[in-house]
């Protein structure tokens, strides 16, 4: 059963994301406070009806809806209750996504010495197949990419068929998520094909030591075979939580 909590992170979330608005900028709007939402969505703290209220009435809806009581409709927001300024402008749909499939295991020493058999994806990143709306807290931000996860090696953190959202600028750290390009030779240089999605563990003389979680993994990549690492970004930050 769906706790009350769950319900209403899951609809803020739902309308910051229909609406284009972070949630701090709502915060604010709603009861000149940053924090509120992010309080909700990180920590689970369940608001009083007043502040609910608020936050219900600068996001367009009703605490009813978010609570998801029985009968609650979705209220319709007339113009002047919106908040002015930037806050409610439309998303670009220009965040690039790249196809991908599963590609062919392959073969890394695992942390007892043993070789394990790790599963990579093949990405195309000649051209997107498609755009995604960009979220406002990453406008400015042309170098994100979004990649969909094939296969089932990082369950239960991503299950197959789930868009991550790629940032190829901060450096990951341990026990980020991360996107590992691999060099792939070509007749006159190489391109990135594959990559592993993968979980930092550490970085270690001459490898990058990853995990992942089904079967669970810890195993070195050699730093002669990585083009690059990426680190994912989580779509909470990416919606300015």
């Amino acid at each position: 059963m769906t706790r009350p909590i769950d319900l209403l992170q899951e609809r803020i979330s739902a309308k910051l994301l229909e609406r284009g608005v972070t949630a701090r900028e709502i915060s604010i709007a709603a009861l000149g406070q940053p924090d509120a939402i992010r309080n909700i969505i990180r920590k689970g703290a369940m608001p009083s009806i007043v502040r609910l209220d608020a936050l219900a009435a600068e996001l367009g809806t009703t605490s009813d809806w978010l609570l998801g009581r029985e009968q609650a409709t979705e209220r319709t927001v007339r113009d002047e209750q919106r908040v002015s300024g930037d806050a409610f402008r439309r998303l670009p749909k220009d965040l690039p996504v790249f196809g991908s499939a599963l590609g062919a295991d392959l073969d890394y020493n695992g942390e007892s010495g043993v070789v394990v058999s790790v599963e990579q994806t093949e990405v195309h990143q000649a051209a997107p197949v498609d755009y995604m709306a960009r979220p406002i807290g990453v406008t400015g931000r042309p170098d994100l990419y979004v990649v969909t996860v094939a296969g089932h090696s990082m369950e239960p953190r991503f299950d197959s068929g789930r868009r991550v959202l790629v940032d190829p600028k901060r450096s990951p750290g341990a026990g980020d998520d991360v996107i590992v390009q691999l060099r792939g030779p070509t007749f006159d240089g190489e391109e990135v094909r594959h990559v592993l999605i993968k979980q930092l563990v550490r970085r270690r003389p001459g490898a990058v030591v990853l995990r992942q979680f089904n079967p669970e993994l810890v195993f070195d990549v050699p730093n002669e075979q990585i083009a690059a690492i990426h680190r994912v970004m989580p779509w909470d930050e990416a919606l300015g939580f």
